[in-house]
């Protein structure tokens, strides 16, 4: 919670003497509801409302607030000095990943905790008042990445890292299964694998030879392995291969047919042929004149 303006504001008439007797009187945003502020940092003990400056102008109490405020400031005979709203709900001195809170101004990045226990960075500043939950315009929810921990129990659909660095999705509720390949519990967490595992089972190939399309592969062998021509595939066709991590299989593609990597990259080249030494898995797309490998 912010302590008020400063720890000793001093108020002036407009002649440039103390504003004896002056009063700050606080509200909730928007409204003439009053609102307390707090003399301690734990707000529980409230200050009166108004609070009366003393004869050098300044409140002879600390106020800490508790939010957002409309703040009003009137003389010793109740003529309006000043109306300022909102005042107050700096985001600064809270701790990231801490819940939102209705009465607190966010700025751009910083981060807080849903009532859904999720997590949501601001992309807007002021950000008062908007729910993360149901505030796409003002909030949007990230994720955190963690490390397979044979002691939790993990939900369908979590994604974690295994100690090699490979993405595994957890396909059924989980603990001290440990991820890999034909788990009952985990699937490798990369595109397409869902829909190819519910056609086909993994194909192991532990000699050279040549792949087919819509198709899953583990490949236990360096190849080369042969891409199906692209003439004989349509848009979206799809190959995923997962292959063992000692070793650098070669992809070839068929006849005069090219592989473009990194198809949406300004720096996109195409190949005849590529060696995999990127990790766990790859998939290569037909986009109808090409096979693109992301």
């Amino acid at each position: 919670m912010p302590r008020y303006i400063n720890p000793q504001p001093q108020y002036f008439t407009d002649l440039g003497l103390p504003l004896t007797g002056g009063k700050l009187y606080f509200y909730e945003p928007s409204t003439l509801i009053p609102k307390d502020t707090y003399s301690n940092t734990a707000l529980s003990i409230p200050n009166t409302n108004p609070i009366v400056l003393a004869t050098n102008g300044s409140p002879s109490i600390d106020i800490w607030l508790n939010g957002v405020y409309r703040v009003r400031l009137f003389d010793a005979n109740n003529n309006l000095i000043w109306d300022k709203d909102p005042v107050g709900g700096d985001s600064g001195d809270r701790i990231p990943l801490d819940g939102w809170l209705s009465g607190i101004s966010y700025n751009i990045g910083d981060v807080v905790t849903g009532s859904n226990d999720r997590y949501y960075v601001s992309i807007v500043e002021p950000n008062l008042n908007n729910n993360p939950i149901s505030s796409p315009v003002y909030w949007t929810e990230f994720r955190l990445l963690r490390v397979y921990n044979a002691s939790e129990t993990y939900q369908v659909g979590a994604v974690v890292q295994d100690s090699s660095g490979f993405l595994w999705k957890a396909k059924a509720i989980t603990a001290g299964s440990a991820p890999s390949i034909g788990s009952s519990f985990w699937e490798p967490a990369i595109d397409g694998y869902t829909s190819l595992r519910n056609q086909v089972d993994i194909t192991t190939l532990s000699a050279a030879g040549p792949l087919t399309k819509n198709m899953l592969y583990r490949l236990n062998h360096a190849g080369p392995f042969t891409l199906p021509l692209i003439s004989s595939t349509v848009a979206g066709d799809k190959i995923v291969i997962l292959h063992n991590p000692d070793l650098n299989p070669s992809i070839v593609a068929a006849g005069s047919d090219v592989i473009r990597v990194a198809p949406r990259s300004t720096f996109a080249l195409d190949y005849n042929d590529v060696l995999l030494n990127i990790g766990a898995s790859i998939a290569l797309t037909s986009n109808g004149t090409k096979w693109e490998l992301n």
